[in-house]
């Protein structure tokens, strides 16, 4: 005979399976998670440790502690007396030459592990959900993570350089005055610290790019463009947005198309919204009347919500600073949009008369032998008609090229139009109707090494039968040096990062 056993007696128990996970297994955390909250937390530290790193002070410091621990040195040198005087109070010298290292090393630490967390996200779909992205291998990435590379370099030289300096000192203090010894020791670190010196002057623009909000956006550069733009502004902003911030450009311009007015072409409405953003900028029209003009295409309770909103990663400010971004890259496009909008207020003959409107721009001085040429075409006809650009580079490449267009009509107004009017078309109607009407050109045009000095370059537009309809040409200064280029750009972009710290603007009262 026998018994039965209650499920609930311990003898039950003691005959369970033991948990080949261990204990606690199930609530093991999930790994995306995990790299989610390590993300945060170096983009947290990242940001205020980086904007630690460049102010204004601990920069001039970080490049005069060099020459504060050579100056140490050399009147230790005519003074014997000094560093023995000093004597342990010598590792004090630690404080102000962390001062100047830490914060930079810190920030570049963080700005390297938070784009790695950042791929790895990307490539595991934590950003958004579901959406997997090799972030690695798009064009341009790999400039960006060498400049990091490059952030790491130099805040290890300057490490090695303080670090040597300082240990020399401290020897020097332990050791004989006026020995061999005690005299090398003494010139290396007044070296080392002049080098020290040296190398933060050279490397003064790596940190000034820390705790930046769009961490890649300055080491990206435009190697791939199309040749064509849809729209100026919104094409050529896009062109210079790094990988990263360019998915999520994408989620920002669907939030913006659902914002619209009914009736209203998305990609007219943005072209419109950068540039009465661009006015806005340029001083040239206030944040109310901004706000009036979003208010006719975009649904009045929510531009607040879309442009306003400071914890948005794309808001009033940070588009203006990717505006002004675009602009220190190509000035000559914004050239073209400078002149339309003097055709339109002014009511210039050869944009009301004529029938067609090419405007050309090319850079005043071609850095390294290349530059950017750029070509707005109107047809301010009432019919559809098929015309070709021709452009050619004497000496240069390409030599000749060829590009056919079916444009779109773009009848002019009648007369000079206002910047901005409540009832009438103005020119914050009128100049993204011509942009998206018309055909703007981006061509790189190149010369060879062996020549430099000025040189023209003409472009001609012709109909379909080869007869010329107007001819333009500009001339540029071709040199072989870039690096007067690179500071001047380099200066242009640090003024739009500027534009994108600035407050929110709010209503006045």
């Amino acid at each position: 005979m026998t018994s039965s056993i209650d499920k609930g007696s311990g003898f039950e128990k003691n005959l369970a399976l033991p948990d080949p996970y261990g204990e606690g297994f199930e609530h093991s955390e999930d790994p995306l998670e995990h790299t989610k909250q390590q993300w945060a937390t170096l983009e947290k530290r990242r940001l205020m440790i980086g904007r630690l790193a460049r102010k204004p002070s601990l920069m001039l410091w970080r490049t005069f502690n060099g020459f504060f621990l050579a100056s140490f040195a050399f009147i230790s040198l005519l003074e014997p007396a000094l560093i023995d005087a000093v004597g342990g109070w010598i590792f004090l010298l630690a404080l102000p030459i962390a001062l100047a290292v830490a914060p930079s090393v810190i920030a570049g630490e963080a700005s390297w592990q938070a784009m790695q967390a950042r791929i790895s996200l990307r490539e595991q779909g934590g950003v958004q959900a579901g959406k997997r992205h090799a972030l690695r291998a798009q064009p341009g990435m790999d400039r960006i993570l060498e400049s990091l590379r490059d952030q790491r370099r130099n805040n290890l030289m300057a490490t090695v350089l303080s670090s040597i300096s300082f240990s020399l000192l401290v020897l020097a203090s332990a050791i004989q005055p006026n020995s061999l010894a005690w005299n090398l020791a003494l010139l290396v670190a007044m070296t080392g610290g002049v080098a020290q010196s040296f190398h933060s002057m050279f490397s003064y623009d790596f940190v000034r790019q820390q705790g930046d909000p769009f961490p890649s956006l300055v080491f990206h550069a435009p190697t791939h463009h199309p040749t064509q733009l849809g729209s100026v502004l919104g094409d050529l902003l896009v062109a210079h947005l790094d990988p990263d911030l360019l998915l999520e450009w994408e989620e920002w311009r669907m939030a913006f198309k659902k914002a619209l007015i009914p009736g209203n072409i998305p990609k007219q409405a943005l072209e419109r919204l950068l540039y009465i953003l661009h006015l806005h900028m340029e001083e040239e029209i206030t944040f109310e009347m901004a706000f009036e003009e979003f208010k006719a295409f975009i649904v009045a309770d929510r531009v607040a919500g879309l442009l306003l909103d400071e914890e948005n990663r794309f808001n009033w400010r940070s588009l203006q600073r990717l505006i002004a971004h675009a602009r220190g890259w190509q000035p000559g496009a914004f050239l073209l949009l400078d002149r339309l909008q003097y055709d339109l207020l002014s009511g210039a003959p050869p944009l009301l008369r004529a029938e067609w409107r090419m405007d050309v721009a090319l850079d005043e001085t071609c850095h390294a032998g290349a530059g950017n040429l750029f070509i707005a075409l109107n047809n301010q006809t009432f019919t559809e008609r098929h015309v070709r650009v021709e452009v050619l580079t004497p000496n240069g490449e390409p030599e000749t090229r060829d590009h056919r267009f079916e444009l779109s009509p773009c009848p002019p107004p009648r007369q000079a139009v206002s910047l901005s009017h409540p009832s009438e078309d103005d020119a914050l109607d009128w100049i993204p109707r011509y942009l998206e009407r018309g055909v703007v050109l981006w061509i790189g045009v190149a010369w060879p090494k062996d020549f430099a000095g000025p040189a023209d370059v003409q472009v001609i537009l012709r109909d379909d039968d080869g007869v010329v309809l107007e001819s333009q040409v500009v001339r540029t200064d071709v040199r072989r040096s870039g690096g007067s280029q690179s500071k001047i750009r380099t200066r242009k972009l640090e003024q739009a990062r500027r534009k994108g710290e600035l407050p929110m603007p709010s209503f006045s009262a």
